[in-house]
């Protein structure tokens, strides 16, 4: 066996605890990256009327805030879609009318004051790929508050990264199915 003189040694401990620190991070990374952030799809159990609202995000906020940023627009927000965001909207609303009509566990709301929920779509690009334009976003639901039970809006499912509209919300849809036991 060697023997390190002392400084050695204790440097060799920080560096082995510091490479610990790294991997346990890491790996906790690579869990969000495979699950949806924000994955708290239970809430939506009860809650049948969803409002579908698309269209680009003029906010851009990286601070610890960027949730509430993102719900303050959508509620500002006009929830009929314009231009070329109209055409992403149907897009999208075709898969989820497809759905509601297969379980009937869902219901499309007339305005955010009619929503339980909101699925929010914030187109960040479109892209064309073999003459074909794809919309690219991020896909958020946001449940409503609740003021008698002091409970704010809050996001309770996002997509992990931006994806094509279309993909996106199969993959809600498909989580939907999940939590509520249809298949």
């Amino acid at each position: 066996m060697v023997w390190l003189p002392k400084q050695t040694r204790f440097i060799l401990l920080v560096l082995l605890v510091l490479a610990s620190c790294c991997a346990a991070a890491a790996q906790q990374d690579d869990s969000q990256k495979t699950a949806h952030a924000g994955h708290r799809l239970g809430e939506l159990l009860n809650k049948r009327r969803v409002l579908l609202v698309v269209f680009r995000s003029r906010v851009v906020d990286v601070s610890e805030n960027r949730e509430r940023a993102i719900i303050e627009d959508v509620l500002k927000a006009d929830p009929k879609p314009k231009g070329r965001f109209r055409w992403v909207y149907n897009t999208m609303a075709g898969k989820l009318n497809k759905y509601m009509d297969q379980y009937g566990s869902l219901t499309a709301a007339e305005g955010l004051a009619d929503a339980e929920y909101v699925i929010y779509f914030n187109v960040v690009d479109f892209r064309r790929i073999l003459d074909t334009v794809y919309p690219y976003g991020e896909l958020f639901v946001i449940v409503k508050g609740e003021p008698q039970q002091l409970k704010p809006p809050r996001i309770v499912w996002r997509a992990n990264k931006v994806r094509y509209a279309g993909d996106v919300i199969g993959d809600l849809i498909k989580d939907l199915k999940t939590v509520r036991g249809e298949s």
